[in-house]
């Protein structure tokens, strides 16, 4: 296998295997080519006459990249997988760095300090970084560096040019106890630099070369703060036989939210890294990221000043800086065994599901060789002796001491099953033993690595009677206009130490010698509550609610009569009905065609009445109400038009005898009436009295001459449907 390799790289040296540019469109797209143990590179080559533009071998692997023109690619690639002597032919991969700008998180999540307990690391222990190239600063100086290579200029000399891998490289190796920069997981290991990429982007042939070269010169962890979103039969290639030179690959999973893999995280022998914190990338048909690590920090840069990285290019990083203290710890351990013990003692997170486990550098140094025969010592239960707790607990954050470390703490109250605190320096909440008040104990126990245990206990007093209390003032139903309102509250806990507001934070004032309390508070805009709070001194609470109205609108609705437009005579009478208003009605007024007519008081929601005269007029007649409430809040409602009617029918005779005729018999009279409320009727007067009337227009008089008397004075008379009346003129008539 190596042979094939070794006679690839000579010929490309004298350009045996360089062909004319073939002019294309696009930039030239590059092929990665897998070739079988013994194959001739140049015929390989061959099978594509003129489509060739370069070629280049890929040091350290059995592999050769080919660049062709972009309308040619698929060809290309169908035609050498086709090719004897081709193990796998297809595109080169454009591989990034995993990372952007952002603040820093630090290492005391994944247990690092205490880690440090036990080893810094040793020059024994190389981490390779490929990645944009190495240079050297402050936290990681020359002395510290292993002897690298550039496969982007192919010459000896990795220096970074973009800064991406010298962030890498101090996150894993800056020095911790120099007081300059930045603490790097493995202070004490060296660092190789393998440049593989040029401005964050490279390609899949110079990440697989870097891979394997750097497992060639002895790297027993290899970081790779890169991927790539396609499979690669090369990078696969390259991890093989970094895993066959007993190296551990740590990967990047990738800042993508999204769980498709990423390559080479996603292939077996790696240790694929994603960050903590960011969208799962495992689900329950493919979990392949096997742990996550916080990322964040501030390493010193290639120009020597602090820089940021964050995703997963230094999530990987620190977690390729616990693989070297591993191997450190354990110079004996092989790659699978340091993998496998990270994976194992990586903590599982709080939301479970699939997401990876953060890694946990403490459990993995101690696993591999570290001893620890001193218990912790319990420094703060987080109680004071006697201190009071309330029903719903207290907050404590507990703390102990180890020569090495915490592993963790545990909670006990009068002995029940531990309560775990999930992480040193996290609060968690101590609760009184259910049902009863008075002193119980409150153990804390601390763990080491290693088990030994360590306790104290406090004893505290549960006091799990709520404080009670009534809203005295304002009463139930009240409406108010104001945005605050006086509140009184009446209770008669001695032990109540405050009384106020969630809105405002505003605290009542105890009236001196009372067990009530005062202040003047705002009501809620939006509901019109009020909520109190009412704590004793052992911090329970009791709250406490009083709904009121809000009435800061005038009088609504309202129904006028007469109805638009309706017909009316004399003195009549206009109501309002309907009317409603959150602190009831005060007074309603009424117009007439702009003349005040009167008002009236009364209870909200009853109908208001007022006679309105007309006398003589007729015409239109605008009525206007206003109505005001409690609060002088007043509304208008729109003025409604009725006709005044207050004039009689126009009648006249249409057929009759003439004045003073001599009439015997009956005698017949037609009259004709009109009037725009309507004729109700048409009545014969004689002498005076009513002798018939006709109801129908077209009206008809008949008079009996023989029944009256001789002289006979004669008129007709009209009424209109309101009452309005009007007659004709009077004729005189003689019977014979």
């Amino acid at each position: 296998m190596r042979a094939a390799t070794s006679i690839l790289a000579t010929v490309v040296l004298v350009g045996g295997l360089t062909t004319p540019a073939v002019a294309a469109d696009a930039d030239p797209v590059r092929l990665d080519v897998g070739l079988a143990a013994g194959a001739d590179p140049h015929e390989v080559v061959a099978t594509l006459g003129g489509r060739v533009v370069a070629t280049h071998a890929v040091p350290g692997l059995d592999a050769i990249t080919v660049d062709v023109a972009a309308d040619q690619a698929d060809a290309a690639v169908d035609q050498l997988r086709a090719a004897t002597g081709v193990r796998y032919a297809e595109r080169g991969a454009r591989v990034g760095a995993d990372t952007v700008d952002h603040v820093e998180y630090g290492l005391v999540r994944m247990e690092i300090p205490q880690a440090w307990t036990w080893t810094f690391g040793g020059a024994g222990v190389t981490v390779a970084v490929v990645d944009t190239g190495v240079s050297p600063n402050a936290d990681l100086g020359a002395d510290r560096l292993a002897p690298g290579y550039d496969f982007v200029d192919m010459d000896n000399d990795p220096v970074d040019r973009d800064g991406h891998g010298t962030m890498v490289a101090n996150v894993i190796g800056a020095d911790p106890t120099n007081g300059v920069g930045f603490a790097g997981v493995c202070g004490r290991c060296r660092v190789m630099p393998v440049r593989a990429v040029s401005g964050r982007e490279g390609t899949s042939a110079d990440v697989a070369a870097g891979i394997a070269w750097a497992a060639d010169h002895g790297a027993q962890v290899i970081n790779v703060s890169l991927s790539a979103p396609a499979e690669s039969h090369l990078l696969s290639d390259a991890v093989e036989h970094a895993a066959g030179k007993g190296s551990l690959v740590v990967a990047s999973a990738g800042n993508e939210d999204s769980t498709a893999r990423r390559y080479p995280a996603a292939f077996g022998p790696v240790l694929a890294v994603g960050e903590d914190g960011t969208a799962a990338k495992n689900t329950a048909a493919d979990q392949w990221v096997d742990v996550t690590a916080p990322s964040g920090y501030q390493p010193l840069g290639r120009n020597g000043g602090p820089s940021l990285i964050r995703g997963a290019s230094g999530a990987t990083a620190a977690a390729a800086g616990v693989a070297a203290l591993a191997f450190a710890m354990k110079p004996t351990a092989s790659a699978d065994e340091v993998r496998q013990v990270i994976q194992r003692d990586a903590e599982r997170p709080r939301q479970y599901g699939y997401d990876a486990p953060m890694i946990n550098a403490a459990h993995v140094v101690y696993d591999l060789g570290g001893t620890d025969t001193v218990a912790p010592t319990v420094t703060r239960t987080g109680l004071a002796e006697n201190e009071f707790v309330p029903i719903r607990g207290v907050g404590v954050i507990p703390a102990a001491t180890d020569d090495h470390g915490v592993e963790r703490l545990e909670v006990l109250v009068d002995g029940h099953p531990p309560r775990v605190v999930p992480h040193p320096g996290t609060q968690i909440t101590i609760p009184p033993p259910p049902g009863r008040s008075g002193p119980f104990s409150v153990t804390v126990r601390a763990y080491d690595y290693a088990g030994n245990v360590g306790e104290q206990t406090t004893i505290a007093r549960a006091d799990t009677v709520a404080p009670s209390g009534t809203i005295v003032s304002p009463p139930l139903g009240t409406v108010v206009h104001d945005p605050t309102i006086d509140v009184t509250v009446e209770s008669p806990d001695n032990d109540l130490q405050y009384v106020g507001t969630y809105s405002d934070g505003g605290a009542f004032t105890r009236v001196a010698g009372t067990n009530r309390w005062q202040a003047r508070i705002p009501v809620d805009p939006h509901t019109g509550e009020i909520r109190l709070l009412l704590e004793d001194n052992a911090g329970n609470r009791t709250n406490l609610t009083r709904q009121v109205a809000f009435d800061n609108d005038p009088p609504a609705g309202g129904t006028v009569t007469p109805a638009a437009g309706a017909t009316v005579h004399g003195t009549f009478t206009s109501t309002l009905t309907g009317v409603t208003d959150a602190s009831g009605m005060v007074k309603a007024e009424l117009w007439a065609n702009g003349t005040y007519v009167g008002n009236l008081t009364s209870a909200p929601y009853a109908p208001y009445a007022l006679d309105v005269r007309t006398g003589s007029y007729s015409g239109n007649l605008n009525l206007t109400w206003r109505v005001t409430d409690g609060f002088g809040q007043s509304r208008t409602l729109a003025g409604q038009t009725v006709v005044a009617d207050n004039t009689g029918p126009s009648v006249s005779i249409t057929k009759a005898p003439k004045n003073k005729a001599k009439v015997k018999g009956t005698v017949t009279v037609t009259a004709k009436a009109s009037d725009p409320s309507g004729v109700a009727r048409v009545e014969l007067l004689v002498n005076g009295k009513v002798v018939v009337k006709d109801t129908t227009s077209g009206y008809v008089l008949r008079l009996n001459t023989a029944k009256v008397a001789r002289t006979m004075k004669v008129q007709v008379r009209a009424y209109d449907k309101l009452g309005n009346v009007k007659s004709t003129g009077t004729l005189t008539w003689y019977r014979k």
